[in-house]
């Protein structure tokens, strides 16, 4: 009865036509490829990032994760480029113009690297003061000078790989995303934890890692563009400077507060308390923020196939491919859900030790604000691809400034328990709002309600899960097996949502899981 439940309304499926189910194929597939690679890079760099946080004191891992914060705000101006370039760029190569799509990769990358110039030269000239105005003189002026770096060669690295999403090269995006870039950072903290180095000797290591990822692939994007015949065009280049800016100027702005609403836990925390409560919120937040690394695998795939969808103007195609991919993220994203926010104190004590055990609560939290925001973290890809610019604009300036007020109400008299209350809350209620905005302004269903059986057997089983932690021994083993079997029986009970064997064919030759999974 309860399989029958669950089974789709397959007429729907083939509504969206058998085009727009091929694109959400080929979608899903790379973006599991992605995920793959992601899997791998996190278990190589899992151990080396523990024994980090065990062998830096409370104090120094603040100081550190506060200048990654910093840095992260000031990539945020790259966010609105790189993504008018993964917009644009799958339009104008669909619509056989090669002297647009090379134009645009110029535009974006000029400007980028230009306003990544601009801020290395104020923090060389003034970051003494900025560091004074912001912590009270509290972290050091020497690790933000070489950590500075990383803005402009992050943002080539995104750009690099976000142009090879758009050419459907989902295997170089493997290999220098996640077994290059992880691999060398891994050599790096081995190396501080063993031989004793500082946070000086790890920023220049950081820095080193990302000059090493940047150079070869840079190349291979070259002989990419070759292969496309996109080089042919630099005479007769097109720059589109205009549609670029009015796409990703606004965006600029409203990511910019986005970012900075994200950011401004940690901000605060620095302001407001030590270094080491800094440290208690941002030591979980890679635990909690698991399922966005999800998100990100399906993104770069994401937002070409539904640019294509859109060029076409097939509108239940794009509701086909958001509203499945949606399905995709809450199975993927459950097992992590699970073990991070059901049983977070004992893996907050197994991963960090007894110091950070007062983190688990923060976990909790943060990790229920992430999950909702991965499954329904497409809304605002979905919208940026039909141009509701305007619309994201007022939603990514409005939200943040909600989040801020809440932090700055609870930071103070609350630290890092406030902040993750004012974060999970601004995280569900931006979903919320972008989603209502994605049916009125766009068409797309706001529920479908074909899904309802699997959201509520999601919901039902963390419930069962929460509930179990009490009557349960605190093991993170324990924690781990009640998670898989969770699971398990979703996976179980929404394959033929899914359509796992369409997808995935190959998986019908593994014994034991094809029969199963058929």
């Amino acid at each position: 009865m309860a399989s029958e439940a669950l089974n789709l309304d397959e007429s729907s499926d083939e509504q969206a036509g058998s085009g727009s189910t091929d694109v959400t194929r080929r979608q899903i597939r790379g973006s599991s490829l992605l995920l793959i690679g992601n899997l791998i890079s996190l278990s190589i760099t899992f151990l080396p990032h523990i024994l980090l946080v065990r062998y830096l004191t409370t104090e120094a891992y603040g100081h550190l994760t506060y200048a990654l914060s910093l840095i992260a705000v000031c990539k945020t101006y790259s966010l609105g480029f790189n993504e008018a370039m993964s917009r644009f760029v799958p339009i104008y190569h669909a619509k056989h113009e090669p002297s647009k799509v090379l134009g645009s990769i110029v535009v974006v990358f000029a400007i980028t690297l230009s306003i990544s110039s601009l801020f290395i030269v104020a923090f060389c000239v003034a970051s003494r003061q900025i560091l004074g105005l912001l912590t009270h003189g509290r972290e050091p002026v020497g690790l933000l000078l070489i950590l500075i770096f990383l803005v402009p060669l992050e943002t080539l690295e995104i750009l690099i790989m976000n142009l090879f999403a758009c050419f459907a090269r989902a295997k170089i995006i493997f290999w220098g995303r996640h077994i290059l870039s992880p691999g060398l950072r891994v050599i790096v903290i081995s190396l501080v934890v063993l031989r004793h180095y500082g946070l000086a000797f790890l920023a220049i290591g950081y820095v080193l890692c990302q000059i090493i990822v940047v150079l070869p692939f840079g190349v291979l994007l070259i002989r990419e563009l070759g292969r496309q015949k996109l080089l042919r065009a630099w005479g007769s280049l097109t720059l589109p400077v205009r549609e670029i800016f009015n796409f990703s100027a606004p965006l600029m702005a409203s990511n910019v507060v986005g970012l900075v609403g994200n950011s401004m836990p940690v901000l605060l925390l620095g302001y407001f308390h030590p270094m080491s409560t800094v440290a208690f919120y941002r030591v979980v937040l890679p635990a909690a923020v698991l399922s966005n690394m999800i998100l990100g695998n399906f993104m770069p795939l994401y937002m070409p196939s539904a640019s294509r969808l859109f060029a076409e103007g097939d509108l239940r195609g794009m509701n086909h491919l958001f509203w499945q991919t949606a399905v995709w993220m809450g199975l993927l994203e459950f097992p992590i859900f699970a073990v991070t926010s059901c049983f977070a104190r004992p893996v907050t004590i197994f991963l960090y030790g007894q110091r950070y055990a007062s983190s688990a609560p923060i976990l909790a939290l943060l990790s229920l604000g992430y999950f909702v925001n991965a499954i329904f973290g497409f809304n605002s890809v979905t919208l940026k691809v039909m141009g509701k610019i305007r619309l994201m604009v007022m939603l990514n300036i409005f939200t943040p400034i909600i989040m801020v007020a809440l932090n700055l109400l609870l930071i103070p008299h609350f630290g890092a328990i406030g902040a993750a209350v004012a974060t999970t809350a601004g995280l569900v209620l931006q979903c919320l709002l972008r989603q209502l905005a994605l049916w009125l302004g766009c068409g797309i269903n706001f529920f479908e309600m074909r899904y309802a059986s699997f959201f509520l057997l999601l919901g039902g089983c963390a419930l069962g899960l929460y509930f179990i932690q009490f009557v349960a021994p605190s093991n993170v083993y324990f924690a781990i097996i009640m998670a898989t079997a969770a699971s398990v029986l979703v996976l179980l009970m929404v394959k033929e949502q899914l359509k796992i064997a369409d997808t995935f064919p190959e998986i019908l030759r593994l014994p034991l899981v094809g029969r199963l999974l058929a």
